[in-house]
C-alpha cells in the first residue's frame, strides 16, 4: 500500500517522470540565477543609499504597563534605554498635551524647540 502524495499526483510512468525532473531543474535553475540578480542589485543599492540622519528628538518611557512617556531629550542627551527617536512635531505635542512629561532637564530640549514657557 503507497502514500498518496497530497502535493501533486506524479505521472505513473518513467519517462513522464524524467520530463518532469528535468522542468524541475531547468526551474530551479532559472530561480537561482534570479535570486544572484537580485541579490547583487540589492547590494549596489545598499552601498548608494545614504545612512539615515540621526533623530534630533528622543521621547523616553517609563516603566510598568502603560509604557508612558515620561521625558523629551536632544540627540545630545544621554538618555536611557527605554526611548525612541522621535519627530519635532512629536516632540512638541508630548511636551504639550501629556501632563506627566518634561523637558529633560539635563539637554534641556524645550529651549531648542521653542516652547521656554513650559
Amino acid at each position: 500500500m503507497s502514500i498518496p502524495d497530497p502535493l501533486l499526483p506524479l505521472p505513473p510512468r518513467l519517462d513522464q517522470l524524467l520530463v518532469v525532473r528535468r522542468w524541475l531543474e531547468l526551474t530551479l535553475a532559472r530561480v537561482d540565477a534570479r535570486i544572484e540578480a537580485v541579490g547583487e542589485q540589492e547590494a549596489v543599492l545598499a552601498q548608494r543609499r545614504p545612512l539615515p540622519e540621526p533623530a534630533a528628538w528622543w521621547l523616553e518611557y517609563g516603566r510598568g504597563i502603560q509604557r508612558a512617556p515620561t521625558r523629551v531629550h536632544t540627540s545630545a542627551c544621554r538618555r536611557g534605554s527605554r526611548s525612541r527617536p522621535a519627530s519635532r512635531e512629536e516632540a512638541v505635542e508630548t511636551l504639550r498635551s501629556v501632563p506627566t512629561v518634561i523637558a529633560c532637564p539635563l539637554c534641556r530640549p524645550e529651549s531648542d524647540l521653542g516652547l521656554l514657557d513650559l
